[in-house]
Order: structure tokens, then sequence, then C-alpha cells
């Protein structure tokens, strides 16, 4: 009985150390299994961007290549189209130059035979503006001489009225001073 007791012992034992290691050996098979798939992930991103930083380097590159050559291509066209342009604008500007100078001759002469009948006009106004000056200041002057004459003639006639009353208000008081004495 020792015996079977020991075999079903030790077979329990067994089972359970065969548990326990599957157990043990399933988690270190799925962390061995997550770090390899992170390192493959993480070399696999790094190799990526590696390649795509070269990809868009060359991209970048052979752009740049191809730009240049079409540039000096359109460059060529660009100087040929700027010198017609060129050619035009002066041929333009010319045309233009020209009837704007024919425009200005005739508005110039226009202003000027306007400005000669307002000079001629305002000379014939200007001389009657000087005419009524003097004549007011002529007229003036001689109201002036006349007030002058009439302020003297209009003294000479107050003194002697006065001159007059005085010999009067002298017989008066005489008279009244005879008078009061009597």
């Amino acid at each position: 009985q020792f015996t079977r007791t020991r075999t079903a012992v030790v077979k329990l034992q067994s089972c359970v150390r065969m548990y326990q290691a599957r157990r043990n050996y399933s988690r270190v098979k799925s962390a061995t299994v997550m770090l390899q798939a992170f390192s493959r992930g993480y070399n696999a991103r790094k190799r990526y961007s590696q390649t795509r930083a070269a990809i868009i380097s060359l991209q970048a590159f052979t752009r740049g290549y191809l730009a240049r050559r079409l540039y000096a291509k359109i460059r060529s066209v660009v100087t040929i189209q700027a010198l017609v342009r060129g050619y035009q604008a002066r041929k333009h500007y010319s045309g233009i130059k020209a009837s704007t100078i024919v425009l200005q001759a005739y508005t110039r002469g226009d202003l000027a035979r306007k400005q000669y009948v307002r000079d001629r006009t305002s000379v014939g106004t200007s001389q009657a503006v000087v005419r009524g000056f003097l004549a007011r200041r002529r007229f003036t002057r001689a109201k002036a001489a006349v007030l002058t004459i009439q302020k003297y003639t209009r003294g000479c006639q107050a003194r002697r009225y006065y001159r007059k009353m005085k010999a009067a208000t002298t017989i008066q008081a005489y008279t009244r001073g005879y008078l009061a004495r009597q």
C-alpha cells in the first residue's frame, strides 16, 4: 500500500509540477512573443522611417532636377515674351504719347484763347474800376474842400453873431446896472 500511495503521490506531484511548468512555460512564451513583437515592430518602424526618408530625398532631388530643366526651358521662353511685350509696350506708349501731345496742344491753345479774352475783359474792368476810384477820390476831395469852406464861413458868421450878441449883452448889462443904481 505504501508503494501505491507513493506512486499516487509521485503521480500527483508530477501532475502539479507539469501544470506549474506549463503555466510558467506559457507565461515565458507569451512574454517572449510580446518582446519579439515589440522588437520587430520597432525595427520595422525604424526601417520604414529610414526608407521613407530615403525615398523623399530621392523624390526631392528628382523633382529639383526636373524643375531646373523646366526652368531653363521656360526662362528662354519668358525672355522672348519679355522682349516682345517690351516692344509692344514701347510702341503703344509712343502712340499714346503722340496723341497726348496733340490733345495737350489743342487744350493749351483753347486755354490761352480763353485767358486772352478774360485778360482783355479784365483790363476793361480794371480800367473802369480805376476810373471809378479816381472819380470818387476827386469827388471826396471836392466835398472835403466844400465842407472846409462851409466850416470856415459858418465859423466867421458865428463869431460875428457872437460879437453882436456880446455887444447887446454888454449894453443890457450897463442899462440894468444904471437902472438899478437909480
